[in-house]
Formats: structure tokens, sequence, C-alpha cells
């Protein structure tokens, strides 16, 4: 298994998020506002976040525990989206093209105004 850089704690406890890549494999973790939690999102790559689709979210507590799970986690996730078939540059067009849209679309409450 492959390993995973993450940050120290530290990095986390201060505020600050961490986006990564491994692969087509993207990650993110994102303390949370009172740094009990660390929030992480995975996508396939090649794009970032703002042009992909979400495939998980979890949280993690935040403590050293929790960033040996997230590493964890990770290259599981990695080894998972790593392993599929590459896409061609037209599919990964459209599917940039679609998370465009998702993110544009207004949110249920928007829409009920």
């Amino acid at each position: 298994m492959e390993e995973y850089f993450l940050p120290v704690l530290s990095h986390f406890v201060n505020g600050n998020a961490w986006t990564a890549s491994a692969g087509r494999m993207r990650y993110q973790a994102v303390p949370s506002e009172d740094g009990s939690t660390l929030t992480a999102q995975v996508w396939e790559g090649p794009f970032g976040h703002a042009f992909s689709q979400v495939e998980e979210e979890v949280s993690f507590p935040l403590s050293q525990e929790g960033l040996e799970a997230l590493r964890a986690w990770a290259a599981r996730w990695g080894e998972r989206i790593n392993a599929r078939p590459r896409r061609t540059l037209a599919e990964d067009l459209a599917r940039r093209e679609a998370a465009g849209k998702r993110a544009a679309a207004p949110s249920p409450e928007e829409a009920a105004r």
C-alpha cells in the first residue's frame, strides 16, 4: 500500500485545510470550526474539486489516530480510483461540464424562493 503524505497534526489544529492527489485520485481534508474533526472528500481527477463530483465525504477525529485513519482511507480510495480504466479526454470534459452544471444549479432552498 502506497504511503500517503499528510501534514502534521498541528497543521489541522491551526485551522488549515489540505488538498492532495495520488494518480487520478484527489482528496481534501478540512478541519471543523470547533477543531474536533476533519472532514475529508475524495473524487476522481483530472480536475479539481470545483469541477468534479465528490465520491465520498467522511469525518475523522482531529487527533493523531484520526490522521492515521484518514491516511488509510485515502490509500483505499487511491487503489480503487487508480484501478479504474482511463477515460478519454471527451469523457473527462463531459464529466467536468456536468459537475459545473451541478455547481451552478440552485440549491433546493434557493429554488423554493
